[in-house]
């Protein structure tokens, strides 16, 4: 086969100097996935647990009839919530340079979402089992429970909000590419 004369002119399509990376080496096995779904959603067990334990009118302290105490346990939720999402981001960190990584920090964050909501439910659950309220509620909705649904929001972001920082900062770290 015959080249055209070299002209000087830029080639478009660009030659390509090596082969394309096999499909099964660039995504994570929907195994990984689910594991890393259902690993983050399942330690909401045990941040609903801890917020029961810690927080006031749960397990340990107070009664729960106090309207002064609604905004503290709603603040230990979003405390064991920042935690719960700092873990998890460590343990998602040596996985951003992994095949599949993206599809690994997903399955992590909607997992970390879903973990949040299990926290709140077990939480709540557990102060409808074991707690004790008042025999004349100054409200119906005195029990052991969240006002601050927002909070459920804190551990899926700062899990995404750090692995993205910590990405950022290696990308930019690395310097730009000098790839023709």
């Amino acid at each position: 086969m015959t080249q055209p004369p070299n002209t000087g002119a830029a080639q478009y399509p660009p030659a390509v100097y090596a082969q394309a990376v096999p499909g099964d080496l660039t995504s994570a096995p929907p195994a990984s996935l689910l594991r890393w779904f259902s690993l983050t959603a399942a330690a909401g067990i045990v941040v609903g647990v801890l917020w029961w334990l810690l927080a006031p009118g749960g397990a340990l302290y107070g009664s729960g009839a106090d309207t002064a105490t609604w905004l503290p346990r709603d603040l230990v939720l979003g405390t064991l919530g920042l935690v719960a999402g700092i873990v998890v981001a460590a343990i998602l960190l040596p996985q951003r340079r992994r095949a599949g990584s993206f599809a690994k920090v997903l399955a992590a964050v909607v997992g970390s979402a879903a973990g949040s909501v299990v926290a709140w439910q077990i939480g709540t659950l557990a102060g409808a089992l074991f707690g004790h309220t008042p025999d004349h509620p100054a409200s119906e909705s005195i029990s052991f429970s969240l006002r601050s649904l927002g909070v459920l929001a804190l551990w899926p972001a700062v899990c995404s909000l750090i692995v993205f920082a910590v990405t950022l900062v290696s990308l930019l770290r690395a310097g730009p590419s000098h790839e023709q």
